[in-house]
C-alpha cells in the first residue's frame, strides 16, 4: 500500500473525508502558487492535486484552461515547477498528487519522469488521457518509486470495465461526478447516489468524487456520498481576473476553511 492508500486508512479509520483542492502549477505566478500551496496546507487539507498546464486539454473546462494558458503564456517550466515542489513539500502535512496528460510525460521519458517525481515527493498522478489499457508501464515505473497511479470513472463506466479499473487502482478512485469536462455547475447531478452505489457494490476502495463540485452545499453533499472531495473550477473561479490582487490567496484561503468544516 502506497502513502496514499495509508492515508485514506487513517482517514476512514477516524470517519473522516477528505478534501482535495486543485490547483494549476504557477498560476498565476510561481510566488502565489507557492503562497496557495502553503495556506491549503495551513487550513489541513488532506491532499493537494496540482495540475501541469498543457496546451490541448481534453477533461478540463473553460477555468481550468483559462488557468493552464495563463501559466503557459508566462513561459511555465516543468523543470523549474519539480524544483519548487521539491522545496515545498519538505513543509507541508499534505499530500502532493500530480495531474498532467500523457504528452507531457511521454516528453520527458516515462523512466525519467518516475524519477522526477519520486524526487519531488509527489505521491500520486492522475493521467486523464491514458487509458487503462495503455497505462501498465507507466504505472510499474511509478510503483518502483512507492508512487500511486489513480485512475478515473465516469458515470458511464460499465460494470465490468469498474472492476477491471478497480483491480488496478491505487491510492483512490477518481469518480468523475458527470458525463463532459470539469467546471462549477449550480447542481450535482440527480443520479449521483445511483451513480455511488453501483461503484461501491463493485469495490472496496476509497472512492473520490470531482467535476461541478462549486459550494460548500455541493461539497458537503458530496463527501456524504463519497470518501473525499475534489475541487478546481470553484478555486479558479476566486482568482480569475483578481492575478494582482493583495489578498487573493487570503479569500481562496477562507473559501477552502468552508469546506472543510462541512466536509
Amino acid at each position: 500500500m502506497g502513502k496514499i492508500g495509508e492515508k485514506f486508512k487513517a482517514l476512514l479509520s477516524q470517519r473522516k473525508k477528505a478534501l482535495i483542492p486543485f490547483f494549476t502549477a504557477f498560476y498565476p505566478t510561481q510566488e502565489l502558487f507557492r503562497e496557495f500551496i502553503l495556506r491549503a496546507d495551513d487550513v489541513g487539507v488532506d491532499f493537494i492535486e496540482v495540475g501541469i498546464p498543457f496546451s490541448d486539454p481534453l477533461a478540463d473546462g473553460k477555468m481550468i484552461q483559462y488557468s493552464s494558458q495563463w501559466s503557459l503564456n508566462k513561459k511555465f517550466s516543468f523543470s523549474l515547477f519539480l524544483e519548487e515542489i521539491a522545496i515545498l513539500k519538505k513543509n507541508l502535512n499534505s499530500s502532493l498528487i500530480l495531474m498532467s496528460y500523457f504528452n507531457p510525460i511521454l516528453q520527458r521519458g516515462i523512466e525519467c519522469f518516475g524519477r522526477e517525481m519520486k524526487e519531488a515527493s509527489i505521491e500520486g498522478v492522475i493521467v486523464p488521457d491514458l487509458p487503462l489499457e495503455e497505462s501498465f508501464y507507466l504505472k510499474d515505473v511509478l510503483s518502483s518509486y512507492n508512487i500511486d497511479l489513480i485512475y478515473l470513472i465516469s458515470p458511464n463506466t460499465s460494470p465490468k470495465r469498474i472492476r477491471k479499473i478497480s483491480n488496478h487502482s491505487q491510492g483512490f478512485i477518481y469518480l468523475v461526478s458527470l458525463t463532459g469536462v470539469t467546471g462549477m455547475r449550480e447542481k450535482l447531478p440527480d443520479n449521483l447516489y445511483i451513480y455511488i452505489r453501483k461503484v461501491r457494490e463493485i469495490t472496496s476502495k476509497p472512492l473520490c468524487l470531482g467535476f461541478g463540485i462549486s459550494n460548500p452545499y455541493q461539497a458537503m453533499r458530496a463527501a456524504e456520498l463519497s470518501d473525499g472531495v475534489i475541487v478546481g473550477s470553484a478555486l479558479i473561479n476566486i482568482l480569475k481576473g483578481r492575478e494582482q490582487e493583495k489578498y487573493i490567496s487570503r479569500d481562496m484561503g477562507d473559501f477552502l476553511k468552508e469546506l472543510r468544516k462541512v466536509i
